[in-house]
């Protein structure tokens, strides 16, 4: 049995790790992690340029999120309430939404703007439910607020999710 902390700490790693790996594939790179400092989760060098990357979970509901990472947990399992739920993408996609706002807006990253420039973010979706109608609801979403500018401080957005028993990273076009 694990801690809450532990737990989320695994996560976090390996959504790392399969936003680096995409992000070093689509763009020919090698970075690696050369330090921990939170905030980010990672600051990223080839030898030759430093970036940051941080990593996020954007879930279907706090109950969801504690169902998730419950199962082996010390206090035990908590299970999302079952019944009947409606509106799932849409509430996912407004979960998703504020949660990447409240990201861009951090105060926190300005030393690391200052520094390295816009980072990057790994969002991993956390939904029972999700499927391509989520991605089109968040995509709709987006495009309902505006399509806020986040480019200032993030310069890729990677979105990731569990599949088939791997992960699932792609690039997503946020402007």
């Amino acid at each position: 049995m694990k801690s809450r902390a532990e737990i989320k700490k695994a996560h976090e790693d390996a959504v790392l790790r399969a936003g680096l790996t995409e992000h070093n594939r689509l763009h020919a790179l090698k970075l690696e992690v050369i330090s921990r400092p939170e905030p980010p989760d990672a600051i990223l060098s080839d030898g030759s340029m430093i970036t940051w990357m941080e990593v996020t979970a954007a879930f279907f509901s706090n109950e969801w999120a504690k169902d998730l990472s419950s199962y082996n947990s010390i206090k035990g399992h908590i299970p999302m309430e079952s019944g009947l739920y409606m509106g799932m993408d849409k509430q996912f996609a407004v979960n998703f939404c504020d949660l990447l706002q409240q990201k861009a807006g951090k105060v926190s990253y300005q030393p690391l703007l200052k520094r390295y420039g816009p980072g990057i973010l790994v969002v991993s979706l956390e939904s029972p439910w999700l499927d391509a109608g989520t991605i089109d609801e968040i995509e709709e979403e987006w495009t309902g607020r505006g399509r806020p500018a986040i480019s200032k401080t993030f310069a890729h957005v990677y979105l990731r999710h569990r599949a088939g028993g791997g992960d699932i990273v792609r690039l997503w076009n946020c402007d």
